[in-house]
């Protein structure tokens, strides 16, 4: 029976004892997940209001979050964009590795410690996915919102095609047998996992852990197999086929649709917990000029720099991503989860910036929207002057994770009060 079919027999036969039942508890409670959402350049403050209207009908579910500052490095010009994104996600600084000039971050990022943690992520195949609308960018770490520790940034993928692959392991032709692709595949994994196996014994150090990784990757399609199999992929499947990678600029959105369903799918099946996407890199040269008309023939990071109509041209922008944003919210609202609940009642999303306002680049009072998970919604909280770090120290511990510091100690001083409510 395909998933899609169970979903809605089991939903429809839920009823008012089903409810009752999840009341007291006897229904296991679906996992929690998160996504992390960044939109670069900041915002416009005198617009703000406006530029959040696309979320009107999803303020219940929503808390708008005032007042937090990155506490980037100090005296860094020109790089302020990777350095506010580094310190988001981080909550430390850059550094350069030895007769580098590539600035790196110092730690792990957020997502990759809680993907870390099998209280948080269980048994899902995909620890973490990071997926990117558009990479473009001449500096590394504007484009970069996962690093696996010191100097090792996990890249996004930008290619929806290759996004699916990696979640539901191909893009068979329509019609195909699902079940023959799976037997096929499994046969091939446990040819190559029984020939790894013959030589684990004689290899030991460097070479032991790089066999060590392979098996681990195997074990990984092993599961996704498991995982995905009845699952109807077929919808998100047409969805991303219709992506023309070499028009990033025309089809931005449709790039970042055709992620936002797969993600929704990746949720669906359990297969994975943590997922970051990135709209663009923090200096992102992007035309919207062929996506809203009247908006200045520049990339979208000159704009913001040199546009001549900068407040007005930025509120467009700003919009039209909220826009977007908002209607991948609601899919996850309209989407019920096994538990009775919806996608977006088990799934924290968090979009935020890398800074404030892009013209002067500051850092102050960063603008974040939150969603779902677990929030009391219809909530504009202010935390004055305190580090974005604490933001994720809170969702940490809301998350499952006991940490006590996000990051530098410098740029942590505790768990914000009051933002989640009772589960």
């Amino acid at each position: 029976m395909k998933r899609r079919t169970f979903l809605k027999g089991a939903l429809a036969s839920f009823g008012a004892l089903g409810l009752s039942r999840l009341v007291r508890g006897d229904i296991p409670r679906a996992p929690l997940r998160l996504l992390i959402i960044h939109k670069p350049n900041g915002t416009i403050p005198a617009a703000y209001d406006t530029i959040l209207e696309p979320f009107a009908d999803l303020s219940a579910s929503m808390v708008v979050v005032e007042g937090l500052d990155i506490k980037k490095k100090p005296n860094t010009p020109g790089e302020d964009h990777g350095n506010g994104m580094v310190t988001f996600t981080t909550g430390g600084i850059t550094f350069r590795a030895d007769a580098s000039s590539v600035p790196l971050a110092e730690r792990a990022s957020i997502d990759q410690l809680l993907a870390r943690e099998p209280a948080i992520v269980g048994d899902a195949p995909i620890r973490s996915l990071q997926l990117a609308a558009d990479v473009r960018s001449a500096a590394l770490f504007t484009r970069t919102l996962s690093y696996a520790g010191r100097g090792a940034p996990i890249p996004s993928v930008q290619n929806p095609q290759a996004a699916f692959t990696r979640v539901f392991g191909s893009l068979a032709a329509p019609g195909g047998d699902p079940t023959t692709v799976r037997m096929r595949k499994q046969s091939v994994l446990d040819f190559a996992a029984a020939d790894l196996q013959r030589v684990t014994g004689s290899l030991v150090g460097a070479e032991r852990e790089r066999l060590d990784r392979h098996l681990e990757a195997i074990r990984e399609v092993e599961r996704l197999l498991d995982r995905s199999a009845g699952f109807d992929s077929s919808t998100v499947a047409q969805q991303v086929l219709a992506i023309d990678n070499a028009q990033l600029d025309a089809q931005h959105g449709e790039i970042g649709a055709a992620h936002f369903a797969i993600v929704r799918a990746a949720f669906q099946c359990d297969l994975t917990r943590i997922v970051t996407f990135g709209w663009a890199s923090g200096q992102s040269q992007l035309n919207f000029s062929r996506l809203l008309p009247g908006v200045e023939n520049l990339g979208y990071h000159d704009i913001t720099h040199m546009g001549t109509h900068v407040d007005q041209d930025g509120t467009a922008v700003h919009r039209w991503y909220n826009e977007r944003m908002a209607e991948m919210l609601r899919t996850l609202r309209d989407t019920p989860d096994l538990d009775g609940r919806t996608l977006l009642d088990n799934t924290l999303v968090v979009v935020w910036s890398e800074m404030r306002t892009a013209p002067n680049h500051t850092f102050d009072s960063v603008p974040i929207q939150l969603f779902g998970g677990g929030l009391i919604g219809g909530r504009r909280l202010v935390y004055a002057n305190r580090p974005t770090n604490d933001l994720w120290l809170t969702i940490a511990n809301h998350l499952g994770h006991p940490m006590t510091c996000f990051g530098d100690a410098e740029r942590c001083t505790g768990p914000l009060p009051d933002l989640f409510g009772s589960m």
